[in-house]
């Protein structure tokens, strides 16, 4: 995991550089609101020159999937309490959310395991966007064929954690979960390359984000009824 947070941090220090943030403004953006989609987002229509009010209610509105985070993985982290919930609450990721939802399906956590886990996602995305915010542009200008393949290097992470959570149990196969869960990736990923195309990739992400789900709980039903 921290090996793909890498590229793609390096990619949004280069995005910021360009888009005329200093370092610092780099690395405190990506302290504060901490979610990569958002991040390019916002710095896509700093650039554009777009009024502060659209870009924060976008970065918003990119931010809404990490609700259903919360509630997906609570029986989980009940014995997490106060004000740990709320640093808990900071590092939930998209990526963080795949490896824990793999993982407490076995086990309860506590607030070190999870600490440990969003450390490994935290620091090497703040030094890669540092990194890149300092020397990423020289990188790029000398290997340009490099510049495509940071951009997706986090998607791509995400997608592969997704894959690793499809049941290959036989009791999953009745049930249709296996059915779902690869509707869910398919839906999501049909979607966000189409709004990538034409031109909309910051939406995409929140149009995948539903209806990945949509598809999963539809496919779900179905493959339950027809058992």
């Amino acid at each position: 995991m921290t090996a793909g947070y890498l590229p793609a941090a390096v990619a949004f220090g280069v995005a910021a550089r360009e888009a005329g943030l200093s370092v610092f403004e780099a690395v405190f953006m990506a302290a504060t609101v901490y979610s990569g989609a958002s991040q390019f987002a916002l710095v896509g229509l700093i650039s554009s020159g777009a009024p502060a009010l659209v870009a924060g209610v976008s970065a918003l509105l990119l931010s809404l999937r990490h609700v259903l985070y919360g509630p997906a993985l609570a029986p989980s982290l009940r014995y997490i309490r106060g004000w740990r919930v709320g640093v808990v609450a900071y590092g939930l990721t998209d990526e963080i959310f795949a490896v824990a939802l793999g993982r407490l399906r076995q086990r309860q956590a506590n607030f070190g395991w999870m600490m440990g886990l969003e450390a490994a996602a935290w620091v090497p995305w703040l030094s890669g966007i540092a990194a890149g915010a300092i020397a990423g542009a020289a990188i790029t200008k000398k290997a340009p064929v490099v510049a495509p393949a940071l951009s997706f290097a986090l998607p791509a992470l995400f997608v592969a954690l997704l894959v690793s959570l499809i049941p290959s149990d036989s009791r999953a196969r009745m049930s249709g979960n296996r059915l779902a869960s690869v509707g869910a990736i398919l839906a999501a990923g049909t979607v966000a390359a189409g709004f990538y195309f034409a031109g909309q990739e910051s939406w995409g992400v929140l149009a995948a984000g539903v209806a990945g789900p949509v598809a999963g709980v539809c496919l779900k039903r179905w493959g339950n009824r027809g058992r």
